[in-house]
């Protein structure tokens, strides 16, 4: 269900049609008009599904140690190879697109299955596992328990899905394409997850391909084989690839000046800045304004922030959570690319655009995009921090209550400036 920032009263009297929310968009329009074709697909939905699959998987985590978890299809041929790539996205899709894409997307979910059991699965489980290491999409022929029903969930977490379907029989229609890198991994019983996930990175998976792959129970020792909720997942692999990454970026030599990057996508500003430093560092501020998705009601802006330092964190970051680590991400592949290490602070404004979550791949494709932009340089701190916080439409006095850090004085100190 999608929540709006109006009364009912307002709904009522706008029917999405005079914005009285102050919205650009109705979120009720939009959910309503995602879901037109599974609406019409329904009278050939009662107790089958045979057509593609991309090579997705989704894992539930509620009863966790045991989980539900299936294959998922599509309603439309002409979405197959891109409705469960956020990677392949950019920021070129708006709002409407993704719900209207992510609507005709079907998930299988079978019987709860313990996650210890991924190394020996049921037939299901078996034939989900082969198609997520697909390169191509797969045919599949599914039997339902019962009718779908429509609807739609949506999660800060993943991107927004359609209905679920509870299935008694899952088989393949076509043999699933697996390339050579990835069945390589996979195969190998005896390297720890960790490594698995280096090697399917340094070999040009897409962060979605090895999340799949790491969510579906294929990655590590073979007695280590784990089924992981997807929403866990995406975290897990972020984090893991990023934590590699700063061991790289700790041999570079330092930035020459400071750098400030800028990207707006889906009314989410970004505002990154590069600071000359001999060890990383990185503080992230996530500030979502009213009417905004995770804000509906609040009357004033909400700021969270997280940190760390040259060793990385030693506890989740609890703030900001999983869009902290796809941040991160993002700006330690550029250094990598840059070949130089720096302090790092990120600012990310959430407007009331934003009405409807899409998952924290956004955020990681978001910042992606920013620092693929040519930066401005500076020769000074404050003259960097003064150029962004003309530019930030909350007040930097706002982000100093949230992370004291920002007081010039803590920061040269925590700095070694």
């Amino acid at each position: 269900m999608v929540s709006v920032p109006a009364t009912q009263e307002e709904c009522l009297r706008c029917k999405g049609g005079k914005m009285l929310c102050g919205l650009t968009y109705c979120p009720i329009v939009l959910r309503s008009r995602a879901l037109i074709p599974l609406r019409k697909a329904m009278p050939k939905l009662k107790d089958n599904y045979y057509g593609p699959s991309p090579p997705s998987v989704f894992v539930g985590r509620f009863g966790y140690p045991k989980v539900r978890l299936g294959p998922m299809a599509t309603l439309g041929s002409d979405i197959v190879n891109i409705v469960d790539e956020p990677d392949l996205w950019k920021t070129d899709k708006s709002m409407a697109d993704i719900v209207g894409f992510r609507a005709q997307l079907l998930r299988f979910i079978a019987t709860p299955i313990d996650v210890t059991s991924a190394s020996n699965p049921t037939r299901i489980v078996e034939i989900t596992q082969d198609q997520v290491q697909s390169s191509t999409p797969v045919d599949l022929e599914i039997k339902f328990r019962k009718q779908p029903r429509i609807g739609m969930s949506f999660s800060r977490f993943n991107q927004p899905m359609g209905a679920h379907v509870q299935v008694s029989s899952v088989q393949l229609a076509s043999t699933p394409k697996i390339a050579y890198k990835t069945d390589r991994v996979v195969s190998d019983t005896d390297m720890f997850s960790n490594e698995a996930i280096s090697r399917l990175y340094r070999d040009n998976h897409t962060v979605t391909q090895i999340t799949r792959l790491f969510s579906s129970g294929l990655l590590g020792l073979t007695r280590n084989r784990r089924f992981v909720p997807t929403r866990w997942s995406i975290t897990a692999v972020d984090d893991i690839i990023g934590n590699q990454l700063r061991e790289r970026i700790r041999d570079f030599s330092e930035l020459s000046s400071h750098l400030v990057f800028h990207n707006s996508y889906l009314d989410n500003d970004f505002w990154i800045l590069f600071i000359p430093k001999h060890e990383w560092f990185f503080n992230y501020h996530e500030a979502w304004k009213q009417k905004s998705a995770w804000n509906l009601t609040g009357k004033k802006p909400t700021i969270l922030t997280d940190i760390e330092g040259p060793k990385g964190r030693t506890t989740y970051a609890s703030n900001t959570v999983g869009g902290y680590y796809a941040a991160r991400l993002a700006v330690q592949e550029k250094l990598v690319r840059m070949q130089r290490k720096a302090a790092v602070l990120a600012f990310r404004e959430v407007g009331d655009g934003y009405a409807i979550p899409l998952g924290v791949w956004q955020v990681r494709e978001n910042m992606r995009e920013a620092l693929r932009h040519t930066p401005k340089s500076f020769s000074s701190l404050e003259s960097a921090i003064k150029f962004i916080s003309k530019r930030l439409t909350i007040p930097m006095s706002f982000y100093r209550k949230r992370s004291p850090l920002l007081n010039r004085s803590t920061l040269d100190k925590f700095l070694g400036l």
